[in-house]
């Protein structure tokens, strides 16, 4: 039988392995790739762990081993038997009646009581019954024999937890990748700084005659101010329950502490993301393709003249990607794969690819990025320059309470964002028409509140 013992110590080695690459994962996605105390300080108490869990693996394993070369000993002894001869191990006696009335058939095989059950039915003989084998069936029929079930021995039945916690959570962060990631924090002093913003350009123009003074205009730049957020959860735990549960209650806490991080912020620069849209909407007409790709160009080029930089994205809410995708992937009719740069139905030149499988795809050219955690009806046109996140990870903070056998740990992070030209980016307002399950409305148990950017200077 399995030793229980042995595969909860190899479960568990195997989820302290687990939490050191996630550390080491985090810290490569970083900009800089030195570890924080706290990291350090959990990949020491994983290394700690596995080394007392090997301590209690070996022995097991040993004796595994042991057992294992002993019942292939006992397999290959021979058995002796009185007269010196040797042969297979016989089944001790059983005591049986006199008359015979208590003697159970002895089949040879299951092919065996097969034939004499079809004998006792009559169907081996033209429906001639074979009365001593329809004594033989009946005898195995009326013998009672008492049933002993699992709901008879819950005392010594094991309930195995199989496979890791199932988390019901999507850490990724679409906007922010999409936004070229965020870009280091860790050196900017002050709870809050600027980015400069040329508000006002030099003129040039025709000169009104010979030596007569040139057109002047002064260039003015302006600030934009980013301001800094601390993002964060802490959790008091007891050392009970990071000792006794398995899998361990401490590394699915810090993961979990990390996944609702990246879920807050990335929901925190979508509503600013949103909010610093400001030019006025351009409305889509119809549920159609054609109107949807009128309405789409209209809005790059009222992009491109607020910012004067092409539009590179177009990002939209999960109904706006279900209307979107059913529109594009019936026929492919207005948007097919591009042959003339190499593409398919999924290679770089599919310039209206949809799928269920995933977010991926695009539109018009366009990567769409679908954000998940947008209102709904939201769909945005603009440059991915222009909008910039920053972000220092303080990552995991730990403190030993003594007096009460606990731990407090928290996980958190600082981080700024806004828009450097608000009217570059242009939202399309969804037709009346676009229906779409009220299932796709989002559940956010973790909403955050918007962070107010101040209102970008437009550009001229």
């Amino acid at each position: 039988m399995p030793n229980a013992v042995l595969e909860i110590l190899l479960t568990q080695r195997d989820e302290q392995l687990a939490v050191m690459d996630q550390v080491l994962n985090q810290v490569a996605q970083r900009d800089s790739q030195d570890l924080v105390p706290a990291e350090r300080e959990l990949l020491e108490r994983s290394r700690a762990r596995i080394v007392e869990l090997d301590e209690q693996i070996t022995p097991l394993e040993a004796f595994e081993d042991l057992r294992g070369a002993h019942t292939d000993r006992i397999a290959r002894l021979p058995h002796p038997v009185p007269g010196g001869e040797i042969e297979p191990a016989r089944l001790p006696a059983q005591p049986r009646r006199v008359d015979g009335g208590d003697r159970m058939p002895d089949y040879a095989s299951a092919g065996a009581f097969v034939v004499d059950l079809l004998r006792a039915r009559g169907i081996m003989d033209r429906n001639v019954v074979d009365a001593a084998a329809a004594a033989r069936i009946a005898a195995l029929q009326t013998r009672v024999v008492a049933d002993q079930k699992t709901a008879d021995t819950t005392g010594i039945l094991p309930t195995p937890i199989v496979g890791q916690v199932v988390n019901l959570i999507d850490a990724n962060r679409p906007l922010i990748q999409s936004l070229g990631g965020a870009m280091a924090l860790g050196g900017i002093p002050g709870s809050t700084f600027t980015r400069p913003k040329i508000t006002q350009h030099t003129t040039v123009g025709v000169q009104s005659g010979e030596k007569t003074q040139l057109p002047s205009q002064k260039m003015t730049i302006s600030p934009v101010s980013f301001t800094k957020s601390t993002y964060g959860g802490t959790v008091d735990i007891s050392r009970q329950d990071i000792d006794w549960t398995s899998p361990a209650a401490w590394d699915i806490l810090i993961r979990d502490l990390a996944n609702v991080y990246a879920v807050q912020t990335e929901t925190a620069v979508a509503a600013a993301f949103k909010s610093g849209a400001t030019h006025a909407a351009v409305a889509v007409a119809t549920n159609t393709l054609a109107d949807w790709a009128k309405a789409l160009y209209l809005a790059a080029a009222d992009s491109y003249v607020n910012g004067l930089m092409m539009p590179d994205r177009i990002w939209c809410s999960l109904d706006v990607w279900a209307a979107l995708g059913a529109l594009v992937d019936v026929g492919r009719v207005v948007l097919p794969a591009d042959a003339a740069v190499g593409g398919d139905s999924s290679g770089p030149g599919d310039i209206g690819g949809s799928s269920l499988a995933d977010f991926r795809g695009d539109l018009l050219g366009l990567p769409r990025i679908v954000v998940p955690t947008f209102a709904s009806g939201t769909c945005i046109v603009g440059p991915s320059a222009l909008f910039e996140v920053y972000e220092e990870v303080i990552g995991l903070l730990s403190v030993v309470e003594p007096s009460i056998l606990g731990v407090q740990v928290a996980y958190g992070g600082y981080v700024a964002f806004g828009s450097l030209a608000g009217a570059a980016f242009v939202p399309l307002t969804p037709p009346a028409g676009l229906t779409v399950p009220a299932s796709v409305a989002i559940d956010e148990p973790h909403e955050a509140a918007p962070q107010e950017a101040n209102p970008p200077t437009k550009s001229k």
